[in-house]
């Protein structure tokens, strides 16, 4: 029987980013920073899941859009383990857990790989200015008679060298493209200088030359490319899909489907296989 390796964000802004991670019996939530136990429960629901069936919280970094309160609530109702990186237990324990009513079991990771069920997980740091360390992620499942490869990462000011190569021959990729430059600029937001900076967030250009330069360096193309958190104020689905699109085309990777994470409501589901 083909296990299948899937990924849907479930929501995907700075209004809280929630992406589910299923592989055979294994379902892993990357992320939780709806701000309310009601609306992450909708968002499982709108999914066919609950909290019961979840098997681990992986938190990438300590934005309030990623980890809130509340999911360290539903956590601890049904003891589900709060995984985050070694140096970020301190500051999540003083600006999160100290919000929160209780916790589930907290199991902190290093930079070193390891298993939730039958999903391989392997953290990297990315560039972004949030307390502690900001991780992307490689996972890595048996599905379809091979090893599948799915690389994340939402947050990141920047796709220098020595990042691409974490999402060389992936099957499928979620990146950030948050804003449009000129959106940007016309912006009236005290916050722009920080959002184009280093350590705030990747534009729609630098995400599609990001992926050009991925694309170039790997053996196949992957099934798909996921556009994640995605600005309100600075940028549309519509203007992140063509400009990188756009890009990848002039790159001879026209073929490869782009599609950009809905805000408000879940994305399709996205395989890996």
């Amino acid at each position: 029987m083909t296990r299948n390796f899937s990924v849907r964000p479930l929501r995907s802004g700075s209004s809280g980013n929630l992406t589910l991670v299923e592989h055979g019996e294994t379902r892993l939530l990357v992320d939780a920073g709806i701000p309310s136990r009601k609306g992450l429960n909708r968002a499982l629901a709108e999914a066919g899941r609950s909290w019961d069936e979840i098997d681990a919280l992986l938190v990438s970094h300590l934005h309030g859009d990623h980890i809130h309160p509340a999911a360290v609530d539903c956590c601890a109702r049904h003891e589900v383990p709060i995984l985050l990186h070694e140096k970020n237990l301190r500051p999540f324990t003083r600006k999160v857990l100290s919000r929160a009513a209780a916790s589930g079991p907290l199991r902190p990771f290093d930079g070193t790989e390891f298993h939730v069920g039958g999903i391989l997980v392997r953290p990297f740091p990315v560039p972004h200015d949030a307390e502690g360390v900001t991780c992307g992620f490689v996972l890595t499942a048996r599905a379809g008679g091979r090893m599948v490869r799915v690389t994340l990462a939402t947050d990141l000011g920047t796709g220098g060298n020595g990042l691409f190569e974490e999402f060389v021959d992936s099957d499928l990729i979620l990146i950030e493209s948050n804003y449009d430059p000129e959106m940007l600029s016309a912006s009236i937001r005290r916050d722009r200088a920080r959002v184009d900076s280093d350590l705030g967030h990747l534009s729609n250009e630098q995400a599609g030359t990001f992926l050009a330069r991925v694309l170039l360096e790997s053996r196949r193309p992957p099934r798909a490319v996921v556009l994640c958190h995605l600005s309100s104020d600075h940028n549309t689905p519509a203007r992140a899909v063509e400009t990188v699109r756009g890009i990848l085309t002039r790159y001879g990777f026209g073929e490869v489907p782009v599609h950009a994470a809905r805000r408000d409501g879940p994305s399709p589901r996205f395989s890996a296989l």
